[in-house]
């Protein structure tokens, strides 16, 4: 074996080419070594970008997102006809709003909180591993007579995948459509409700927007605008 050629690759590989250290420069190491019993190596790609660890739970076209009316705490049932898909409970103790999402068999499917400081309401929403799914931004719109709600949903790289548009006319309707503005969801809530809030929720393209944002969407609205009914009520009583 010539030492010295063997050096001069090395020094080659470490110094000279690092971005050449594939199977070129290691063919040059070997004929400097001469010999071909030397083990190859496999080189660990780069990480990605965080992302969720897991993909969305397959949900039917049509559900329905359900307010318990006994609760400690907002929660909420997600059902298809008799059969119960998972349910998203307000945490308790939590300096902003903060729900976890799980299925029907207690596994956890992904939580969201809002930021504490921001400007205007934005919700992050992660997988049980706090890996980002995406976030929903709620900017609101207030008249004389009405407070008005939109939604912009984001991906887990910050990227504005959709937006809703908001109808409050006896019932409240959210359309969430692609930029090109074709549909994506719709939920519907009836103006009357008996003690708790019903939504209706319509996926019309499961592979544009992660489910999980879609469902958080009806929980967060029915806690919102409970905490301004007691705003009022309480307001009323001063």
């Amino acid at each position: 074996m010539n030492r010295k050629r063997l050096i001069s690759a090395v020094l080659y590989l470490a110094f000279a080419a690092p971005a050449r250290a594939g199977s070129d420069a290691f063919n040059q190491l070997k004929a400097a070594a001469g010999t071909d019993v030397l083990p190859s190596v496999r080189v660990p790609a780069w990480p990605a970008t965080r992302q969720s660890s897991g993909p969305a739970p397959t949900l039917p076209d049509e559900m329905t997102v359900h307010e318990r009316v006994i609760s400690l705490v907002d929660t909420f049932d997600l059902k298809a006809g008799d059969s119960t898909l998972g349910t998203i409970t307000r945490k308790f103790f939590s300096l902003t709003k903060a729900f976890t999402y799980i299925d029907a068999k207690d596994n956890c499917i992904a939580k969201a909180r809002a930021r504490l400081l921001s400007w205007g309401a934005h919700i992050d929403v992660t997988d049980c591993s706090d890996l980002p799914i995406g976030a929903i931004k709620e900017n609101v719109l207030k008249s004389f007579f009405k407070v008005y709600t939109q939604y912009s949903m984001l991906d887990s790289q910050g990227a504005e995948i959709a937006t809703s548009e908001k109808v409050d006319w006896i019932s409240t309707d959210l359309t969430i459509r692609r930029p090109d503005g074709r549909t994506v969801a719709t939920l519907h809530r009836p103006w009357l409700n008996i003690f708790s809030d019903n939504w209706t929720v319509k996926i019309a393209d499961h592979a544009a927007v992660d489910s999980r944002l879609i469902v958080m969407i009806a929980a967060y609205k029915t806690s919102v605008d409970n905490d301004r009914r007691k705003e009022r009520e309480e307001k009323r009583k001063q």
